[in-house]
């Protein structure tokens, strides 16, 4: 298993996994394995529309094209449409109004903007930075943070003209972007420097370096917006780090090189 997202109404867990090459159902009041569904030809991850009816699935090398956006119709149960994007899709983030589809290329060291009402791409935003992941958008939506990996940046990229208007230095490269709930804060993996960085948003200054033990990797916050929870890889385990003081609390033992991450939408 690599990635898994929650259907907004909480109900069921979906769950890439790599070497079947399909996805996995599970329902998250038993834990229990429903269906597998097969999407593409490599599903790496998956993120569902706002209104919950369609599921968006990240496709490397697919089954028709080399890389792709594919929309499933949940209810139908049936690809309704797909789109080619940039090498290595590797994460997605809606615009605020659903109408926009952000996509990190984690090779091609870009951002594609797909319409998914046009279904197609709308604009892309080129970067050139290798290993890029992580997308994290403002709570007003005019602003979308950009993980620009090699270029040991993040970008702030203008969501009304797609045009980046500033970047923030980091030292080192720079996988993961996540914003704190709240939107002062914003936490990047360093992961081959076993590194966390917080930048305060306000004047875009690092604020914490939080060291990790493992190649940390993906970032989510806790609902209560008191922790933010860091997958590990190579250590396996979960990282809990204090919001208020930007220190890290404790650690979860989890399973064998932990990647994706989800808390369940209560």
């Amino acid at each position: 298993p690599n990635r898994v997202a929650f259907h907004p109404d909480g109900r069921t867990a979906w769950v890439v996994y790599d070497k079947s090459h399909d996805l996995g159902v599970v329902d998250a009041e038993t834990h229990t394995l429903l269906r597998r569904v097969r999407i593409g030809g490599n599903p790496y991850n998956l993120t569902f529309s706002p209104d919950g009816r369609t599921l968006y699935v990240l496709d490397w090398s697919s089954d028709t094209s080399q890389d792709e956006v594919i929309a499933y119709d949940l209810k139908a149960e049936k690809i309704e449409w797909r789109v080619e994007v940039s090498t290595w899709p590797a994460h997605g983030i809606f615009a605020r109004d659903g109408k926009l589809l952000y996509v990190s290329g984690e090779t091609a060291g870009d951002v594609t903007v797909v319409d998914t009402a046009a279904r197609t791409v709308a604009h892309r935003i080129v970067h050139g930075g290798g290993d890029a992941m992580g997308l994290a958008l403002t709570a007003d939506g005019r602003t979308l943070y950009a993980a620009a990996g090699e270029n040991k940046a993040i970008l702030k990229i203008d969501t009304a003209t797609h045009k980046t208007r500033g970047t923030i230095a980091l030292p080192g490269v720079v996988h993961e972007a996540a914003l704190t709930l709240d939107g002062k804060f914003l936490y990047t993996t360093l992961r081959k420097a076993n590194r966390i960085v917080v930048v305060r948003t306000e004047d875009d200054r690092i604020v914490a370096t939080i060291p990790q033990k493992g190649y940390p990797d993906l970032v989510t916050m806790e609902p209560s917006g008191r922790y933010a929870l860091v997958t590990n890889r190579t250590a396996d385990l979960v990282s809990v780090i204090d919001l208020q003081t930007h220190a890290q609390v404790r650690t979860i033992p989890v399973g064998r090189a932990p990647h994706g991450m989800a808390l369940r939408p209560r």
